[in-house]
Protein backbone atom coordinates (compact mmCIF):
# COMPACT_ATOMS: atom_id res chain seq x y z
CA UNK A 1 0.00 0.00 0.00
CA UNK A 2 1.54 3.05 -0.80
CA UNK A 3 0.32 6.54 1.50
CA UNK A 4 0.81 10.11 -0.37
CA UNK A 5 -0.53 13.07 1.68
CA UNK A 6 -2.80 15.17 -0.87
CA UNK A 7 -1.76 18.70 -0.98
CA UNK A 8 -4.88 20.63 -1.54
CA UNK A 9 -3.92 23.33 -4.17
CA UNK A 10 -3.66 20.47 -6.54
CA UNK A 11 -8.00 19.62 -6.45
CA UNK A 12 -9.89 21.26 -8.69
CA UNK A 13 -12.59 23.46 -7.80
CA UNK A 14 -16.15 22.73 -8.77
CA UNK A 15 -17.84 25.95 -7.38
CA UNK A 16 -14.61 28.72 -5.40
CA UNK A 17 -15.69 30.66 -2.96
CA UNK A 18 -14.81 33.91 -2.89
CA UNK A 19 -12.99 33.90 0.59
CA UNK A 20 -10.24 31.02 0.75
CA UNK A 21 -6.99 30.49 1.45
CA UNK A 22 -4.83 27.43 -0.09
CA UNK A 23 -1.74 25.89 1.21
CA UNK A 24 0.34 22.66 0.70
CA UNK A 25 -1.60 21.17 4.20
CA UNK A 26 -4.56 22.57 4.39
CA UNK A 27 -7.76 25.01 3.26
CA UNK A 28 -9.43 27.44 5.13
CA UNK A 29 -12.58 28.71 4.00
CA UNK A 30 -15.26 31.12 4.56
CA UNK A 31 -19.09 30.02 2.82
CA UNK A 32 -21.72 32.32 1.43
CA UNK A 33 -25.11 32.70 2.48
CA UNK A 34 -27.90 30.87 0.65
CA UNK A 35 -25.44 28.63 -0.75
CA UNK A 36 -26.72 24.54 -1.14
CA UNK A 37 -25.44 21.40 -2.86
CA UNK A 38 -27.89 20.87 -6.17
CA UNK A 39 -29.57 17.45 -6.59
CA UNK A 40 -27.51 16.31 -9.04
CA UNK A 41 -24.01 16.10 -10.51
CA UNK A 42 -21.35 18.22 -9.89
CA UNK A 43 -23.65 21.49 -10.38
CA UNK A 44 -23.89 23.07 -7.23
CA UNK A 45 -23.48 26.62 -5.15
CA UNK A 46 -21.53 24.99 -2.48
CA UNK A 47 -18.04 24.77 -2.38
CA UNK A 48 -16.21 22.01 -3.31
CA UNK A 49 -13.10 20.86 -4.44
CA UNK A 50 -12.75 17.21 -5.70
CA UNK A 51 -9.81 14.50 -6.39
CA UNK A 52 -9.85 12.02 -9.22
CA UNK A 53 -8.92 8.24 -8.08
CA UNK A 54 -8.48 4.63 -9.74
CA UNK A 55 -8.33 1.83 -8.43
CA UNK A 56 -8.22 0.57 -4.58
CA UNK A 57 -8.31 3.35 -1.96
CA UNK A 58 -8.44 4.66 1.29
CA UNK A 59 -8.95 8.60 1.66
CA UNK A 60 -8.85 10.08 5.21
CA UNK A 61 -9.68 13.75 5.75
CA UNK A 62 -9.81 16.33 9.18
CA UNK A 63 -12.45 19.20 8.89
CA UNK A 64 -12.89 21.81 11.50
CA UNK A 65 -15.61 23.89 11.80
CA UNK A 66 -18.00 26.72 13.76
CA UNK A 67 -21.28 26.66 12.73
CA UNK A 68 -23.57 29.69 13.31
CA UNK A 69 -26.82 29.54 12.08
CA UNK A 70 -29.07 25.59 11.57
CA UNK A 71 -28.42 24.13 8.24
CA UNK A 72 -24.77 24.98 7.88
CA UNK A 73 -22.91 22.45 6.80
CA UNK A 74 -19.36 20.57 5.94
CA UNK A 75 -17.86 16.98 4.86
CA UNK A 76 -17.01 14.81 1.92
CA UNK A 77 -18.44 13.59 -1.23
CA UNK A 78 -17.79 10.76 -3.35
CA UNK A 79 -18.40 10.61 -6.92
CA UNK A 80 -19.26 8.26 -9.48
CA UNK A 81 -18.72 9.41 -13.21
CA UNK A 82 -20.14 12.84 -13.02
CA UNK A 83 -22.50 12.28 -10.78
CA UNK A 84 -22.64 12.73 -7.03
CA UNK A 85 -23.01 9.09 -5.18
CA UNK A 86 -22.46 9.87 -1.64
CA UNK A 87 -22.44 12.99 0.53
CA UNK A 88 -21.30 12.51 4.32
CA UNK A 89 -20.71 15.38 6.84
CA UNK A 90 -21.95 16.96 9.67
CA UNK A 91 -25.16 19.64 9.43
CA UNK A 92 -26.35 22.38 12.58
CA UNK A 93 -29.38 21.73 13.47
CA UNK A 94 -29.79 24.32 16.40
CA UNK A 95 -27.83 25.53 19.84
CA UNK A 96 -27.62 22.42 21.07
CA UNK A 97 -27.55 19.55 18.18
CA UNK A 98 -25.54 18.86 15.11
CA UNK A 99 -26.19 16.00 12.96
CA UNK A 100 -23.66 13.91 11.32
CA UNK A 101 -25.28 12.44 8.27
CA UNK A 102 -24.49 10.07 5.20
CA UNK A 103 -26.84 10.65 1.75
CA UNK A 104 -26.10 7.58 -0.82
CA UNK A 105 -27.34 8.30 -4.12
CA UNK A 106 -29.54 5.76 -6.63
CA UNK A 107 -29.75 7.42 -9.57
CA UNK A 108 -31.65 11.02 -8.57
CA UNK A 109 -32.92 9.65 -5.46
CA UNK A 110 -31.00 9.31 -2.34
CA UNK A 111 -31.76 7.62 1.15
CA UNK A 112 -30.06 8.86 4.04
CA UNK A 113 -28.36 7.62 8.02
CA UNK A 114 -27.72 9.76 10.62
CA UNK A 115 -26.94 10.08 14.03
CA UNK A 116 -26.93 13.24 16.55
CA UNK A 117 -24.10 14.85 18.03
CA UNK A 118 -22.95 17.48 20.06
CA UNK A 119 -23.60 21.42 18.93
CA UNK A 120 -19.82 21.70 21.02
CA UNK A 121 -18.02 19.16 18.86
CA UNK A 122 -16.20 21.06 15.81
CA UNK A 123 -13.71 18.35 14.90
CA UNK A 124 -14.20 15.52 12.46
CA UNK A 125 -12.66 13.05 10.67
CA UNK A 126 -13.48 11.22 7.30
CA UNK A 127 -12.32 8.20 6.21
CA UNK A 128 -13.52 6.39 2.32
CA UNK A 129 -12.10 3.22 1.14
CA UNK A 130 -13.05 1.58 -2.06
CA UNK A 131 -12.70 -1.81 -3.18
CA UNK A 132 -13.90 -3.74 -6.25
CA UNK A 133 -17.54 -1.89 -6.17
CA UNK A 134 -17.34 -2.04 -2.30
CA UNK A 135 -17.62 1.62 -0.63
CA UNK A 136 -17.38 1.79 2.98
CA UNK A 137 -17.14 5.77 4.93
CA UNK A 138 -16.28 5.74 8.67
CA UNK A 139 -15.88 8.86 11.13
CA UNK A 140 -14.08 9.58 13.73
CA UNK A 141 -13.88 12.48 16.44
CA UNK A 142 -10.46 12.01 17.53
CA UNK A 143 -8.76 10.41 14.28
CA UNK A 144 -7.25 7.12 16.19
CA UNK A 145 -10.62 5.28 16.01
CA UNK A 146 -13.11 5.15 13.58
CA UNK A 147 -16.52 3.74 13.53
CA UNK A 148 -18.48 2.95 10.23
CA UNK A 149 -21.30 5.12 9.45
CA UNK A 150 -22.51 3.76 6.08
CA UNK A 151 -21.22 0.92 3.33
CA UNK A 152 -22.74 0.09 -0.03
CA UNK A 153 -22.10 -0.97 -3.41
CA UNK A 154 -20.78 0.80 -7.28
CA UNK A 155 -21.47 -2.01 -9.66
CA UNK A 156 -17.96 -2.63 -11.28
CA UNK A 157 -19.19 -3.32 -14.73
CA UNK A 158 -20.90 0.40 -14.62
CA UNK A 159 -18.04 1.49 -12.97
CA UNK A 160 -16.69 5.26 -13.89
CA UNK A 161 -13.98 7.62 -12.53
CA UNK A 162 -14.03 7.51 -8.60
CA UNK A 163 -13.70 11.30 -7.81
CA UNK A 164 -13.71 12.26 -3.70
CA UNK A 165 -14.49 16.07 -2.53
CA UNK A 166 -14.74 18.43 0.46
CA UNK A 167 -17.84 20.59 0.50
CA UNK A 168 -18.87 23.29 2.68
CA UNK A 169 -22.10 25.82 2.29
CA UNK A 170 -24.93 27.73 4.34
CA UNK A 171 -28.72 27.29 2.76
CA UNK A 172 -29.78 30.08 4.84
CA UNK A 173 -29.09 33.18 5.79
CA UNK A 174 -26.01 32.65 7.45
CA UNK A 175 -21.87 32.21 7.04
CA UNK A 176 -18.81 30.33 8.73
CA UNK A 177 -15.56 29.51 8.47
CA UNK A 178 -14.34 25.84 8.28
CA UNK A 179 -10.57 24.25 7.21
CA UNK A 180 -9.59 20.96 5.88
CA UNK A 181 -6.80 19.43 6.20
CA UNK A 182 -4.97 16.18 6.80
CA UNK A 183 -6.23 14.71 3.82
CA UNK A 184 -4.22 11.16 2.90
CA UNK A 185 -4.71 9.04 0.43
CA UNK A 186 -3.25 5.21 0.29
CA UNK A 187 -3.73 3.12 -2.89
CA UNK A 188 -3.45 -0.33 -3.09
CA UNK A 189 -1.98 -2.72 -5.85
CA UNK A 190 -4.21 -5.01 -5.28
CA UNK A 191 -7.67 -5.36 -4.94
CA UNK A 192 -7.19 -7.06 -1.25
CA UNK A 193 -6.30 -6.07 2.29
CA UNK A 194 -7.35 -4.41 5.45
CA UNK A 195 -9.50 -1.40 5.52
CA UNK A 196 -8.28 -0.58 9.37
CA UNK A 197 -4.58 -0.63 8.24
CA UNK A 198 -5.82 3.09 6.20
Amino acid sequence: MTTRHIDPRDLVWICKPQLFLQSSDKVVLETEPFTDLKPKGKSAEAIELSLAVRGSFCFTMRSDFRYRSPFDQCGMILYEGDRRKAVCGTECRDDAMTSLKCIVYHDSIGDSSKRDIGSNISTMYYRVWYRAGAVRIQYSFTGSRFSDLREFWIDPEKEKTISIGIYACSPGDSWFDCTFSGMTLDEEDTERGDADEC
